[in-house]
């Protein structure tokens, strides 16, 4: 039996079953998106649900290919298969739509070649583009999925794994290793960790660490001889580079640090300029903001990512806020 199966009723099995009939419906509104993220961080039993209840989707349409792929006659890949009836209606909608911008998104980023020369250590860069994600599988067994405009160098030395994080997202699932901690940089924020799951933010002068798993150690340019935060599952620390007395530590719903990678934005009184900043980063048409009375409006809620202009068109009912499109550029004004 597999991870904790027990531990999940009946009741929550068939919600997870309803929630991702409702989500791949063609009829789905921002509304069902906000309910569902509701009942997904209502408990961490309903996130491991809907986990299985896609596997298991997942698992139906793979035998369908290998039983279109077999001779007649030939049997299904597994005897289950020919007693289920599928999750999906006819015309799937994934959470991670196939809009025409977001088609790159899977597409690998440049990688620098490795420097030569280091003393102690190998050194390789990692970049994403606009609208491109990228996974990474390291040497150490560590993985890193890095978010659109990213970029990363990675250097391993034989007593550290060193991370230095530019502009931009990356979430780290860090490999153990006791004897070579996990060292990240990112602006004026230093990370350690041995082995763990957490996502790293840095952008337009901000750092934000949120943790999945295990323990993290962030210490933003803390006084010499101060006491690092640690931080454990569910928690995370945000600050203005520079401002490390601002940092604040805060409770953040375990299944929200994976919504960028599942094709979901989701914010918690955010300034539509930070929101716009994710949209410039995914499309390559600009988002402008007309002046600062819309920068500063405050967004709580799900965005989905698929086309742009429908995203745009979202905020528009979330916010009181009118958009003009050109072939340049979309611009959001204040109503």
């Amino acid at each position: 039996m597999t991870r904790a199966q027990t531990d999940i009723d009946a009741e929550t099995s068939e919600a997870a079953i309803a929630w991702l009939v409702r989500l791949q419906g063609e009829t789905v509104t921002e509304g069902d998106w906000l309910a569902f993220d509701a009942w997904l961080t209502a408990s961490p039993t309903h996130a491991q649900a809907y986990d299985d209840a896609l596997a298991f989707d997942q698992g139906l349409d793979l035998d369908a290919r290998f039983a279109e792929a077999a001779p007649a006659g030939a049997p299904l890949s597994t005897p289950l298969a020919a007693n289920v009836v599928p999750l999906r209606p006819a015309r799937r909608v994934w959470m991670w739509s196939a809009g025409a911008a977001i088609a790159a998104a899977f597409v690998a980023g440049a990688v620098l070649v490795p420097s030569k020369g280091l003393i102690g250590g190998r050194e390789t860069t990692y970049v994403t583009g606009v609208g491109e994600r990228r996974a990474i599988a390291l040497e150490d067994g560590s993985r890193i999925d890095m978010n659109a405009a990213s970029r990363v160098t990675v250097r391993f030395e034989r007593h550290a794994r060193r991370i230095k994080m530019d502009d931009g997202q990356v979430f780290f699932d860090v490999a153990k290793d006791s004897s070579r901690p996990f060292l990240i940089a990112a602006g004026d924020t230093q990370v350690r960790v041995v082995g763990t799951q957490f996502d790293v933010r840095r952008r337009d002068g901000q750092v934000a660490v949120n943790v999945q798993r295990g323990l993290v150690e962030v210490r933003p340019n803390l006084a010499s001889g101060a006491t690092p935060f640690r931080l454990k599952p569910g928690q995370g620390l945000s600050h203005h580079e520079g401002r490390a007395a601002d940092a604040k530590l805060q409770a953040v719903a375990v299944e929200e640090i994976a919504g960028w990678r599942q094709g979901r934005l989701i914010y918690r009184d955010q300034p539509l300029s930070q929101i716009a900043g994710d949209m410039n980063r995914l499309f390559p048409r600009p988002v402008k903001l007309g002046d600062a009375e819309v920068a500063n409006m405050r967004l709580s809620g799900v965005l989905i990512v698929d086309e742009q202009d429908a995203m745009v068109d979202r905020l528009s009912h979330l916010l009181p806020v009118k958009t003009t499109t050109t072939e340049d550029a979309i611009v959001i004004r204040a109503r």
